[in-house]
């Protein structure tokens, strides 16, 4: 029998990041491990809700700040604005990461917990990165998706390391790198560089969450690396779809789902496209956004909104998914063999939404025009084609009944 033992999450970044680790770290409590969660303040709630001991960094108020940071959603200065964040918190971060580990504690952490990566150096740490999109990988083989669109199949090898390593040193090391060793210094550790194609990943062990059909693996990833299935997050007795939502299910046909993402607080102009597609048309559709705000003052009756919804309870009751590309939303469509419509707004959106229209299973449109929306979303229903694409994917899906098993057996190998 494997000994019991204390495992650190530290989990950083939207809902759609958080809900996985809070999936894989369920499991790692279940079969007996004492297990601490550890994320903004802003996730207490939802932690807790999911019985796991919850230590929270910093307060609301700061995730709260970042959401309303337009910048963080802008396609070319996203990660640049989103590393300020991360670096305004690292110190703090890193205090309340040291303060809860002992020698002997495991730790998991996703690919922006920093401060999980740097005890690791400093304590000789078991840590396991685990990597919920594949664009994180920074493969020269198959570059990362970005906002012009994917670079020609075509193109040699040898231009695309280049291109890889220009994405490096001019836009993620020269966005974080002296911040991040001015930090190392003061705990003592050497500088760095290459830190996203390189430094982020684990020595003890990479986690890639997603399979290899949606990600193949590449030559240059670390070769500690393994792909296993998607860590889906289930609500079960955390949430139940509201009773107002229920009501408007049951009085039509399957409605469209529209979110923009749990995160995204500038809205607006994309739940008014999304408006407009359905304005005057038999289509129903439910909009699910936590911001009221964002949405028009007066919507017409064929649309309902709803603050939040367990996309894997709503999901499967709808036609098609029209959302931003994250990855959490975008698995949780998979799962439930919807058709999906994908705009991307910025991070991995883009590499994500590419992945999706080369499975058959999505279309992406680029900006807020209502009638190219509504026709993509018609003829992806109507398509035989594509609901045929969603099911086969649907059941790969649900071919593995214990999705996270193979995840948390890799952790705990860690000796």
């Amino acid at each position: 029998m494997q000994p019991k033992r204390k495992i650190i999450v530290l989990a950083l970044g939207s809902d759609g990041d958080i809900n996985p680790m809070i999936a894989i770290a369920r499991v790692l409590q279940q079969q007996g491990h004492e297990v601490e969660f550890l994320a903004s303040a802003y996730f207490e709630e939802k932690v807790q809700a999911a019985q796991l001991q919850f230590v929270g960094i910093g307060d609301r108020s700061q995730y709260e700040k970042a959401l309303l940071n337009k910048d963080v959603w802008h396609p070319y200065f996203a990660f640049k604005s989103m590393w300020k964040i991360l670096n305004e918190s690292l110190p703090l971060t890193y205090d309340v990461l040291k303060s809860r580990y002992s020698p002997g504690d495991l730790l998991v952490g996703t690919s922006l917990a920093f401060a999980a990566r740097m005890l690791q150096e400093q304590t000789g740490a078991k840590y396991a990165t685990v990597h919920l999109q594949p664009s994180i990988t920074i493969s020269a083989y198959s570059p990362p998706v970005g906002p012009p669109g994917a670079l020609p199949k075509g193109m040699p090898l040898a231009l695309k390391q280049f291109y890889i390593n220009m994405l490096d040193m001019f836009l993620l090391d020269a966005a974080c790198r002296s911040d991040l060793n001015d930090f190392r210094k003061k705990i003592n550790l050497p500088p760095i560089k290459n830190v996203f194609t390189k430094w982020i990943h684990s020595p003890d062990l990479v986690i890639m969450a997603w399979p290899e059909w949606f990600a193949p693996p590449q030559l240059d990833w670390p070769s500690n690396s393994f792909c296993t299935d998607f860590p889906i997050f289930e609500h079960k007795e955390i949430a139940e779809i509201s009773h107002k939502t229920t009501e408007f299910l049951n009085d039509g046909a399957p409605p469209i789902v529209f979110t923009a993402g749990s995160a995204m607080a500038q809205g607006a102009e994309h739940f008014k496209c999304a408006t407009e597609t359905l304005r005057n048309h038999l289509l129903r559709g439910i909009f699910v956004c936590k911001f009221r705000d964002m949405l028009p003052v007066n919507l017409p009756p064929n649309i309902h909104h709803s603050l939040y919804e367990p996309f894997d309870k709503l999901f499967p009751l709808a036609s098609a998914i029209q959302h931003h590309g994250g990855i959490g939303t975008s698995i949780q469509a998979m799962l439930a063999g919807k058709p999906q419509l994908v705009t991307p707004f910025a991070h991995d959106q883009f590499d994500n939404a590419f992945r999706l229209e080369e499975l058959g299973i999505a279309k992406t449109a680029k900006g807020n025009n209502p009638d190219v929306w509504r026709h993509k979303l018609t003829e992806m229903i109507r398509s035989k084609n594509t609901q045929g694409a969603c099911e086969s994917i649907k059941n790969r899906m649900l071919s593995n009944p214990d999705p996270i098993d193979q995840i948390v057996r890799k952790i705990l190998s860690l000796q």
